[in-house]
């Protein structure tokens, strides 16, 4: 009786910390999580230059960025920032943003870098514009000469059934 109580208790708080989840970035590995500052800025509360959990190198020519959401209908923003300058984002995506129809996994797998960039320490940051609000999260990466890079597996970066994605504007989108 004791163990199964124990499983059902397990279960529970694990499916109450799903839902109270908003987004994370499966890959390249995030600084940190914090779901109750994951809506604060630029990086769901953590220090944007911390490099302590290691370091990404992306390609220029094409990477891959890999979320799972509990949201259903989304928008993304794909930004990065140098170390040495972290409030100056720069869009990583031609347009602005990306519209996300299904869940909880998407991914996109040829964001480009930034070939000034090649060698320099770096921050992505992904932001998820949901109904309920805007969240943050972050990675610490360095780009790299070359891509794109298609060596990534499905648990870092996938496609849900019925996910569906677009390149848009911000204006024009409505939230399902």
């Amino acid at each position: 009786m004791h163990l199964r109580l124990s499983n059902f208790i397990l279960t529970l708080f694990l499916s109450v910390q799903l839902v109270s989840a908003h987004f994370f970035l499966r890959y390249p590995s995030y600084i940190g999580y914090d779901d109750v500052n994951q809506g604060t800025g630029p990086c769901g509360g953590f220090t944007s230059t911390d490099r302590s959990g290691g370091v990404t190198n992306l390609t220029v020519n094409g990477f891959p960025i890999g979320v799972t959401s509990t949201h259903l209908g989304v928008y993304y923003e794909f930004k990065a920032a140098l170390v040495s300058a972290p409030t100056t984002w720069v869009s990583l995506t031609q347009m602005s943003h990306l519209t996300a129809g299904g869940y909880p996994y998407y991914c996109q797998p040829q964001i480009p870098g930034i070939a000034a960039w090649v060698g320099l320490d770096a921050i992505l940051q992904v932001i998820q514009h949901a109904s309920d609000g805007t969240l943050y999260q972050c990675a610490a990466i360095k780009f790299v000469s070359g891509g794109p890079w298609t060596g990534y597996t499905t648990s870092q970066c996938r496609n849900s059934t019925g996910t569906s994605a677009e390149w848009g504007n911000w204006a024009t989108f409505t939230f399902r």
